[in-house]
């Protein structure tokens, strides 16, 4: 993008219109934040009269910054702060007649937590535990009485589900009871006190800012032992100051991040690489970065600084808070062996962030960039050579039969050599009948070791000349069967030889086919095309055509022993139902498109060979083909079926689960991530 300036202008000023058709408008932010202020006011008044609730709602996150989009469907965060209780720093701050709680923090505090001791409400002295009736709302420590941050709130709410400091029982509502401090503790007033730019925040701000007070939330520290005593320091009130300070372009850009972040890395790792991170690496990224970048022109630019500040935190294995000193955002939400593949995707979404933008399916933003684009127009004589090309490629290209009767297959081959060329289609055809009986062979030989010295001699010449003769089937599968069997045969060295020439051959108009007809739509460039019209139907398949792979049960010692869950994806009798006699043959074969089928060996060959870089890279391209480059089209359930097995063997069990979920969300019948799905509660539940 950098690099065409021009281009990225002109996609800014396309993203912008998305943006404001999807409802990021100056006066729709405007009228959103209106609303919800009012709601808060609403609330704490409704509390007070009708329940006698001494208690102020703030309403926070993205509906009260107008942040939201219908497509996020985000969630109401509601702060409900008791005011009965008083909070304080230190004993001067002590006044008679209401009930306080005193701060206790000292040198092995966590950052962000405190304590909360109980302290009398008539005289400046601590409660003891004799002035208390037993309850698990408080323990004593070191004769301090601490209350829990399990303590209960009610009657304002009960039945509650707990998810951080969240409580609620309301579906689309997180609901948080906080304290409130008005002496601002030193660490919370790193805002003020570390050294800025000057440009923003704005000095108004500041001035604001600093008569505001912090929450205490009930949530231990992540890794503190005292976890249940602990609470966070919130500066929520502070923060929404910072982001309603902010123009309608740096709100288009925080908007744009957050669809980044639910459509690309949610998958990835959920919601524990949060909105917040995103909001973070805004607030430093516009504090840092000149005031004139931000224009409607350069909304791209300004997402990919965005993304290269919270790239640097990936890098640095460190996310500092934005008005909190001493805070690592991504303590108890990140594996640090995490960070440096998030970084290497991170890296490939900021070099190629149209593709990814394209891509889009919340607010269909993908489709509407796409609108924008003029229609290829393809001509009559085109569409005529893509027919007849078809038409060779399912002749060309046998259907998935099992291979028992090989004799006939040798006739063919017999004839070749003794130069009755057998012509065209008929002889593409036993090229790819040679690369299953390659495989079938070769599984034999794995399958029964005890096989005399003559007959493994007459079946391993017989494998040489299948090989040889399947190379050229088509661009691909016959290389990648050959790359599958020497690994199953822990010739590692050998397998990534044949990986790494198998992947320069591909280039920009292969086109992946599959001749059991899966793939949803086709997609192939206008080169494709020119070459479909100018060139014999078999030299473009050798050249442009990437044929799905597919392994019978026979040939199943020369597959992964991952991919032969594929061959029993029809468990039961709905599953029976949900199958054509005729058309889904194919089901009882492991079957995957070339592609992912050459990442994925590429990443259990680098994982053999102990190649870690490598094999990282692999990963990061299968992610990268799985949910940009497939479209969601051809045996995708597989695609995403192994790529969850790559995970696994990163131990990323829940972006696993996460890849196998969705796997069966598309395809909720005969797919082999019920197995896999399975498999997982069974390890989750040995270790319980």
């Amino acid at each position: 993008m950098d690099r065409d300036p021009e281009g990225q202008h002109v996609m800014s000023m396309r993203l912008s219109r998305v943006m404001k058709d999807i409802g990021v408008t100056k006066q729709g932010v405007a009228t959103r934040r209106r609303k919800i202020l009012t709601v808060e006011e609403t609330s704490t008044y409704m509390l007070k009269k009708l329940f006698n609730i001494d208690c102020v709602t703030f309403i926070f996150g993205s509906q009260s910054e107008g942040t939201s989009t219908s497509g996020m469907k985000s969630d109401l965060d509601v702060f409900h702060c008791m005011m009965q209780v008083h909070v304080i720093v230190d004993w001067a701050d002590w006044e008679p007649g209401e009930p306080r709680l005193l701060m206790i923090k000292n040198e092995r505090s966590p950052p962000q937590h405190c304590c909360l001791q109980m302290v009398r409400d008539d005289c400046p002295l601590p409660v003891t535990t004799d002035m208390m009736p037993p309850s698990k709302e408080y323990e004593e420590i070191d004769g301090r009485v601490l209350v829990t941050n399990m303590i209960s709130l009610d009657p304002y709410i009960r039945n509650i589900r707990k998810q951080g400091p969240s409580r609620s029982h309301f579906i689309g509502v997180d609901c948080v009871v906080a304290f409130y401090c008005q002496s601002v503790p030193k660490e919370c007033q790193f805002l003020f006190t570390r050294p800025k730019p000057g440009h923003w925040p704005r000095h108004e701000i500041l001035q604001e800012a600093r008569q505001y007070g912090i929450f205490l939330v009930p949530q231990g520290h992540a890794e503190s032992e005292l976890s249940k005593l602990e609470w966070r320091f919130s500066t929520s009130l502070v923060e929404r100051l910072l982001m309603f300070d902010l123009c309608i372009v740096k709100i288009r850009v925080y908007v744009f991040l957050k669809i980044l972040r639910m459509s690309f890395f949610k998958p990835l790792v959920g919601d524990r690489l949060s909105t917040f991170h995103f909001k973070t690496a805004l607030l430093f990224t516009v504090e840092t970065y000149p005031p004139d970048i931000w224009q409607e022109h350069n909304l791209l630019q300004c997402a990919i600084y965005c993304l290269q500040t919270l790239q640097r935190w990936f890098k640095r294995r460190y996310c500092p808070h934005y008005t909190i000193s001493g805070v690592d955002l991504f303590v108890g939400k990140l594996k640090k062996w995490e960070l440096p593949l998030l970084s290497a995707f991170l890296s490939d979404v900021i070099d190629n962030i149209m593709i990814y933008v394209y891509q889009i399916e919340m607010d269909q933003i993908g489709d509407k960039m796409q609108s924008f684009i003029r229609s290829v127009h393809v001509s009559r004589v085109h569409v005529d050579a893509v027919t007849r090309f078809q038409k060779i490629l399912l002749t060309a290209i046998p259907r998935f039969n099992r291979l028992h009767r090989a004799c006939g297959v040798f006739q063919l081959i017999g004839k070749q050599r003794n130069g009755n060329s057998v012509e065209g289609a008929i002889v593409h055809s036993v090229k790819f009948t040679l690369q299953s009986l390659a495989t079938t062979m070769a599984s034999t030989c794995l399958r029964l070791p005890t096989l005399s010295n003559n007959l493994i001699y007459i079946l391993t010449s017989g494998i040489d000349m299948c090989i040889e003769g399947s190379l050229d089937s088509d661009l691909t599968s016959g290389r990648l069967k050959l790359a599958s069997m020497l690994y199953c045969t822990d010739q590692y060295e050998r397998a990534e030889l044949a990986l790494a020439y198998t992947e320069g051959l591909l280039h920009d108009d292969v086109w992946q086919w599959c001749p059991c007809m899966r793939r949803a739509e086709s997609l192939y460039t206008d080169r494709f095309l020119q070459r479909v019209h100018d060139l014999p139907g078999l030299e473009v398949i050798q050249s442009h055509v990437a044929v799905s792979v597919a392994f019978d049960s026979i040939e199943s010692g020369c597959l992964p022993q991952f991919l032969e869950f594929e061959m029993y994806r029809t468990v039961g009798q709905e599953d029976k139902q949900h199958r054509h006699s005729e058309l889904d043959d194919w089901m009882d074969h492991a079957i995957i498109d070339s592609i992912p089928f050459l990442y994925y060996l590429q990443y259990l060959t680098y994982r053999q060979l102990r190649k870690p870089e490598r094999r990282v890279r692999a990963l990061k391209k299968l992610h990268t083909y799985v949910f940009f480059e497939s479209g969601g089209r051809g045996h995708i359930e597989t695609a995403l079926n192994v790529l969850g097995h790559c995970f696994e063997l990163e131990n990323m069990h829940i972006v696993a689960w996460a890849c196998y979920a969705r796997s069966l969300r598309l395809f909720p019948y005969n797919n082999a991530a019920r197995w896999h799905i399975m498999r997982l509660l069974q390890q989750a539940a040995a270790q319980m």
